[in-house]
């Protein structure tokens, strides 16, 4: 018996070998002709194409891209191609070694330094009204951005705003420290009431209702604002969003609105100071977005100094105490 056993499992170990290389056998078939071929930048070492060379490499999402990472797929290509935005967010580090340079320091960043001849700007968006556009475009973009004609001046109904910044200075909305998050609960209500009276609006002009989104450098904020909303049964909008910065990039709501939720003396301001994640902020909405913060706090950084400087040229710079007094 013991025989036997020992028989089946060398019978299996055989099969399970034959399955193995007729895998390999038909995977290397596949490839050999396939043109094009996707893999994450570390899955590029997998042993089906860890010997294969290409004529071209691609790496898409390079500004989030960690060097030693890029280096795997780029030894195996003729040419790169390297497609980004390193004015958006950086890579994600979680070591508490690394001094705040190093791996945040991206090769994509390093090549648009030291090649700039090799650099080309895709200067036209098909996103967004251009007055949501203007301002990242002059802060981050050598005021280089088009926006195209397709969607220049798309709002969503007649003279409706594309971009609103709602000062909440005087108001008493003040923050509230939670271990390493801020909240912000006042801003938080003001947010939902001015998102209800702004549904009112579209169902009044029969506007079908808009994707929407909600975002926030604090999760503690995103929590007091979830929890904001289930208290009005009355707000009804079937496509809402309401998540971290981090987790938008690369989407798009019809309509965004971000809560800056610091409200203090010190004008101490936290992740508002990576203005990298408030490009990619600001630049999430299609028709319009309505930023909601303390102008006596944030202005203190040169950033939002200018973005409210800009707020007030086009006429987009609003009071809270406009909407809390109707």
């Amino acid at each position: 018996e013991r025989d036997q056993r020992k028989l089946l499992f060398e019978e299996a170990h055989k099969i399970m070998k034959e399955v193995g290389n007729t895998e390999t056998y038909i995977t290397e078939k596949i490839f050999e002709n396939t043109q094009v071929i996707t893999a994450t930048l570390v899955g590029a070492n997998n042993y089906t194409i860890k010997n294969k060379s290409f004529d071209t490499v691609v790496i898409d999402e390079a500004g989030q891209a960690i060097e030693p990472a890029c280096w795997i797929p780029i030894l195996k290509a003729k040419k790169i191609v390297m497609a980004g935005d390193h004015c958006q967010l950086p890579p994600t580090v979680k070591s508490e070694n690394n001094p705040g340079t190093g791996l945040m320091h991206t090769l994509f960043e390093k090549n648009i330094q030291n090649n700039p001849e090799a650099v080309v700007l895709l200067d036209r968006q098909y996103r967004m009204h251009q007055d949501i556009m203007q301002y990242s475009s002059e802060v981050f973009y050598d005021n280089q951005l088009l926006a195209d004609e397709s969607v220049a001046q798309s709002t969503l109904f007649a003279d409706d705003a594309a971009f609103v910044f709602i000062d909440t200075a005087g108001c008493s909305f003040d923050e509230k420290i939670e271990g390493t998050s801020s909240t912000n609960p006042a801003e938080a209500q003001f947010l939902i009431e001015f998102l209800i009276e702004m549904n009112k609006t579209w169902q009044q002009k029969n506007i079908k209702s808009p994707s929407v989104a909600i975002i926030s450098p604090y999760k503690q904020q995103i929590k007091i604002i979830e929890e904001t909303i289930l208290q009005h049964k009355e707000l009804k909008i079937p496509q809402l969003s309401i998540n971290t910065i981090d987790s938008f990039q690369g989407q798009e709501r019809d309509v965004v609105i971000i809560s800056m939720t610091r409200s203090n003396n010190e004008s101490k301001i936290g992740f508002l100071s990576d203005t990298r994640r408030m490009n990619v902020a600001m630049t999430r909405a299609k028709h319009k977005l309505i930023i909601i913060g303390d102008s006596s706090t944030i202005a203190s950084h040169p950033f939002y100094e200018k973005m409210i400087n800009y707020a007030e040229k086009i006429n987009a710079y609003k009071s809270a105490w406009e909407y809390i007094n109707q």
